[in-house]
């Protein structure tokens, strides 16, 4: 036998010791045989319930078959009788019509009577419209006739000129139980005269009451009064006695019908009736129920018997094949215990092919246990070592993101302290009134780069929270228009709009946005369109209102987009091929972020191109708003009332900036460089407002912070912090240090002035003011 190439790991239980008496191994046989009779009877009992179905379904049909029969059996009895009377009609019909009537030879109109009768049950009569015979075919011609007896229904026919058929009556000649049919003959000079027939009832005995081969079967013709004509059981007692009121109540609801009764012999019956056409009585037919359905209940028991002996036959065959099974497991179970104790098991053979396969796995797994007992120690030397290789790779992946948060915080920190002085410096500058055109326009363009540039460092430096869908917006009303008009401005000013037409045609619509984010998407926008344009093109910027909609249109004539490209166009790291002698740029985000914050402004951006070579259109829906009042201007604003500051800043361009913007506004402030300076002053002076770097020289503005809580004199004094370093944990560090507000740099100067307004006027119902200098940095 072949060994595996590799080491298998083969756990075997521990199994309990073989006993005798009471043990486990004595109630193992009983387990065993339990399933097995469990699984015969699971066996057996669906196809009982199958074949009892089936039965049931042959029993009902059986049963349906015999009451059709019981049906046609009415019918061809119905059938019968009116047969019997239409022949009768056509007899009397003739007879009606005899020349010896019209000539009143009455001895050759009574043989030709004669011929028309079927004796002795079936005679003829011949009767006058005053209901008296002239004569009858049942006695001999010339016999006296009876008294009149029929003189009410002899004027019914007169009157009707139809034919008439009695209920069962006592003949007034012969005595005898009859029905006689009534019919109008054709008029004489002898008078008027009416022919009849009389059926004695034994005569519909013999012609109706015959079902063939079913003895028990009872036949019966009841008359329109509910009383027997015939019957062909207990004739002589039945007949002109009532049938059961239940028969004759279904016959007069319905013209036929099926019931299931009781008969006048107290027999469980089921009884078809229906109704002679020409004559109106009802001819009933009843079966009883034990023929009805005897032969289904002979099915019944052979089934019952047949499963029984199927229940019995598998139960005695599970039995002996569970004896079998328990004695084959007791030779292998031997087999597994010596495995269990790390020994090596004899094959044995037993009656049981498959028992006979598991102990020669049992010596085959005895075999690989050794082996496998070696390769484990192998296995877990290397499981060890990939876990401390996994280890030691966790810990370096940690460090390196440990390094590169604080690489991103002190770049971040870096770049935010220049961008703020610039911001600074250019907000003073645009306070001066220059008349110089240019120079406003160059100054505007400073401030609006300046912005983009800050937005740029924030979104290098947060790039998981732009990824990850976590970029703030600074909303506020703004013309939509002016947004695209000043961001195409500054594009026209740089090397890259360089050679091409941008043409803007925008009417006023206003929106609720961040307007540097705004900014950010039109410019990344028009710079992909530059970038696939040949030069010399032109795009066309478009923005108007429709639809409580405010809407942007970019369209370019350049490289156009794929159709295989263009479901992809917004996705990340997603670029089109350079147009022939431009080499590749950028690294394919631009539009996913354009398509990110055009959502988070509630809008959506789409585009449409025609294929490669036919330019490109992207379209950007934003919400509409109504205009507002006349902006609020930053020039404009001034302190409510004279708010103290004390501005902490070790970069000394960033604190003059800021510091001359806010005395421009009409602030007192005092200026400190580091935070034992600021410490001094905020004792000495106690300011109303405490604007404050984090990254100082010494101390930092968190453990100045920190101190400033514990002094008395300055525990509730608002302290903003101004930092460069803007993540989310730089922000809760500020939150405990004690600052209430962090603003992260550059900051906008409205933003600035209403941090400081809002502190102020909270911190007025908190502690009394200590005047400070007017202006000038503290000696």
């Amino acid at each position: 036998m072949d060994r595996p190439s590799r080491p298998v790991l083969l756990f075997v239980p521990p199994l309990p010791p073989l006993g005798h008496g009471s043990g486990p191994m004595l109630q193992s046989p009983v387990r065993i045989r339990s399933n097995l009779l469990l699984l015969a009877a699971v066996v057996v009992l669906p196809g009982f319930l199958a074949a009892a179905i089936a039965v049931e379904k042959v029993r009902y049909g059986e049963r349906e078959a015999a009451l059709r029969g019981l049906r046609e059996t009415v019918r061809a009895t119905a059938l019968l009788v009116d047969g019997q009377v239409q022949r009768s009609l056509g007899a009397l019909t003739a007879l009606g019509n005899s020349h010896y009537l019209q000539s009143g030879d009455m001895e050759a109109f009574y043989r030709q009577a004669l011929a028309i009768d079927q004796p002795p049950d079936v005679w003829t009569l011949l009767l006058d419209d005053t209901g008296a015979q002239k004569l009858n075919t049942a006695v001999p011609f010339g016999t006296p006739p009876p008294p009149p007896a029929a003189r009410e229904r002899v004027a019914q026919v007169l009157a009707g000129r139809s034919p008439l058929v009695t209920d069962v009556v006592v003949g007034p000649a012969t005595k005898r139980l009859l029905t006689t049919i009534y019919l109008p003959a054709k008029p004489s000079p002898a008078g008027r005269f009416v022919v009849a027939q009389a059926f004695s009832v034994e005569h519909w005995k013999k012609t109706v009451l015959q079902p063939h081969g079913r003895t028990d079967w009872v036949v019966a013709v009841i008359d329109r009064t509910g009383k027997f004509i015939s019957r062909s059981h207990n004739t002589d007692e039945m007949l002109g006695r009532q049938a059961r009121p239940e028969l004759v109540a279904a016959a007069a609801a319905a013209n036929d019908g099926l019931i299931r009764h009781k008969t006048l012999e107290e027999i469980d019956s089921y009884d078809a009736f229906t109704h002679s056409a020409l004559t109106g009585w009802t001819i009933a037919v009843a079966a009883p129920v034990e023929s009805i359905e005897a032969s289904a209940r002979q099915a019944v028991v052979w089934l019952a018997l047949g499963i029984g002996s199927a229940l019995m036959a598998a139960l005695l065959g599970a039995s002996i094949f569970a004896r079998t099974l328990i004695r084959a497991m007791e030779t292998v179970s031997v087999a597994a215990r010596a495995l269990g104790r790390g020994q090596q098991p004899v094959p044995s053979r037993t009656s049981v092919h498959e028992v006979n396969v598991l102990s020669e796995a049992l010596s085959e797994a005895g075999r690989l246990l050794s082996a496998e007992q070696g390769a484990r120690a192998v296995v877990e030397a290397e499981r060890e070592r990939l876990l401390d290789n996994e280890r030691s790779a966790r810990e370096a992946a940690q460090g390196e993101n440990a390094a590169k948060d604080q690489f991103l915080a002190l770049l971040g920190h870096e770049l935010r302290n220049p961008l703020a002085a610039i911001a600074g410096a250019t907000q003073v500058l645009a306070r001066g009134h220059h008349d110089d055109p240019t120079t406003r326009r160059f100054l505007a363009i400073i401030q609006r780069q300046n912005r983009h540039l800050r937005q740029i460092v924030d979104d290098l430096l947060e790039v998981s929270r732009m990824l990850s869908g976590k970029i703030v917006l600074v909303e506020r009303p703004l013309d939509l228009a002016e947004c695209v008009r000043s961001c195409i401005d500054a594009l026209r000013t740089t090397d890259r709009a360089e050679g091409y037409r941008l043409e803007v045609r925008a009417r006023e619509v206003w929106v609720s946005g961040d307007p540097a984010r705004l900014e950010q998407i039109f410019n990344n926008i028009v710079t992909n369109s530059l970038k696939f344009s040949p030069a010399g093109s032109e795009i066309r910027i478009d923005v108007a209102g429709e639809d409580g909609r405010a809407r942007v249109e970019i369209t370019d004539a350049g490289a156009g987009i794929g159709a295989e490209l263009l479901p992809h166009i917004f996705e990340p790291f997603v670029q089109g091929p350079p147009l022939p002698g431009r080499q590749p740029s950028g690294l394919g985000i631009g539009l996913a972020l354009v398509k990110q914050l055009v959502e988070l402004h509630g809008g959506v951006v789409r585009v449409r191109s025609d294929g490669a070579g036919c330019g490109s259109t992207f379209i950007v829906s934003l919400p509409r708003i109504e205009a507002p009042g006349a902006a609020r201007q930053v020039e404009n604003d001034r302190p409510t009332s004279t708010c103290r500051v004390l501005l902490v800043e070790d970069n000394a361009d960033a604190r003059e900036a800021t510091g001359e913007l806010l005395r421009g506004l009409g602030y007192h402030i005092v200026e400190a460089e580091d935070g034992e300076q600021a410490m001094r002053l905020a004792i000495a002076l106690t300011p109303d407002v405490i604007v404050m770097d984090l990254g100082l020289p010494g101390k930092s503005g968190f453990q100045v912070a920190a101190e400033m809580r514990k002094t008395a004199s300055l525990r509730r004094v608002p302290i903003i912090a101004l930092s460069g370093y803007g993540q989310e944990r730089d922000r809760q560090a500020s939150s405990e240090a004690g600052f209430d507000v962090h603003l992260v740099k550059p900051i906008e100067p409205e933003v600035l002035v209403r941090a400081i307004e809002d502190q102020f006027m909270r911190s007025r119902a908190r502690f009394d003011r200590v005047d400070l200098p007017s202006e000038g940095p503290a000696a």
